[in-house]
């Protein structure tokens, strides 16, 4: 963030929760089957592939979060962070049919908590 919104309370929180987002990004992309593991995620070819998939996206939030020009764009990032982390909350918990309940569990509080803090965030005063 630079300018404007790169000072505060909201740009310093709305930073930190980039941080996190950075680091489950790297998770996915550079360990896909401990992040998978964490979650009771089978261990497949083709579900490493897709949690490297998730990794990149939510890298893709992490960097927008750190170069986000304005306070309106971080309003912007963490409106898509917090309606993307929800649906995913969301379709743990439905369509949980190949994962471990206890890590679909897991999945959708991961979620649901990246889309709380992302709202409060948004919520805050400059």
């Amino acid at each position: 963030m630079t300018g404007t919104a790169r000072g505060g309370r909201k740009a310093t929180a709305a930073r930190a929760l980039g941080a996190g987002a950075a680091l489950f990004g790297l998770a996915g992309v550079l360990a896909p089957r401990a992040l998978g593991a964490a979650y009771a995620v089978p261990d497949t070819p083709d579900t490493t592939s897709l949690i490297r998939l998730f990794g990149t996206r939510t890298l893709a939030l992490a960097v927008w979060t750190f170069t986000a020009r304005t306070p309106e764009e971080v309003d912007r990032l963490l409106a898509v962070g917090a309606g993307m982390n929800a649906v995913d909350a969301v379709l743990d918990l439905i369509a949980s049919g190949g994962t471990d309940r206890a890590g679909a569990r897991r999945s959708a509080a991961t979620s649901g908590a990246f889309a709380v803090l992302a709202l409060a965030i948004r919520s805050m005063k400059g």
